[in-house]
């Protein structure tokens, strides 16, 4: 082989590694769909907390915040236990507090608060279908809010548990009809609703969903993951 052919050779080598690659790491994410979901909640439940606190602080209800005050430093105590039946009551005297919270302030910050963390506790028991009733009830309150759209998202990745793809899509569509331009994580939606009609073999619409990504958040980490979906679907004949 002339050093010309060598080099064409190793040329088309390289490009096929590079697919091959490429195809394993999107065959990855796609596998793993709930890990990266999971990472997502974790960050957006750190982010909760901060604007709770913010919440808390700016509030004139000093009653309603330093019971909200209280019930999340239960809510802490019981996350800490590790004896079974410590923290079992625990969780019963904290699910009592919550439920009160909810009753008497309907409609509220305090009460939007309770039902996350309604919604936080069933998610660490996976009871999914409690988590997303919850976290379902908590987006309804306070649109505006920041928690509104966060409960929204983790609601869809409860879902998704769950293996209620329609569920799950339908509320990964309202949180982007919703909060588009006005909440993070609109790139990871479109994304989750790309992976979901993929899920379905709607490839077509998946593509579609996946290419938005690209066209509009360039510099989003989920653009690069969605590029990959694409080459794959298209490496396998799915889409054109």
């Amino acid at each position: 082989m002339d050093t010309a052919d060598h080099a064409a050779h190793k040329g088309a080598s390289s490009k096929e590694t590079d697919l091959s690659l490429s195809l394993k790491v999107g065959d990855f994410i796609q596998r793993s769909r709930f890990l990266f979901i999971g990472l997502g909640v974790a960050l957006l439940a750190a982010l909760l907390a901060i604007a709770v606190v913010s919440q808390v602080r700016a509030s004139g209800d000093r009653s309603a915040a330093l019971a909200m005050d209280a019930l999340v430093r239960d809510g802490n105590s019981w996350g800490a236990e590790s004896d079974a039946t410590k923290k079992a009551d625990l969780e019963k005297k904290l699910i009592a507090g919550l439920d009160s919270m909810i009753a008497s302030h309907r409609g509220s910050v305090w009460a939007q608060q309770a039902w996350d963390m309604k919604a936080t506790m069933a998610e660490s028991r996976k009871d999914w279908a409690e988590a997303e009733k919850d976290w379902m009830e908590a987006s309804k309150i306070l649109p505006g809010s920041f928690i509104a759209p966060v409960s929204l998202q983790n609601a869809a990745a409860a879902a998704e548990e769950l293996g209620a793809n329609d569920r799950a899509a339908a509320h990964w569509k309202a949180f982007v009809d919703g909060y588009a331009g006005k909440a993070a994580g609109i790139p990871h939606a479109w994304f989750a609703l790309g992976r979901l009609a993929e899920d379905s073999k709607d490839y077509a619409t998946a593509t579609t969903d996946y290419e938005k990504i690209a066209a509009n958040w360039p510099d989003s980490d989920w653009t690069k993951l969605a590029k990959d979906r694409i080459l794959t679907l298209k490496s396998r004949g799915l889409a054109k």
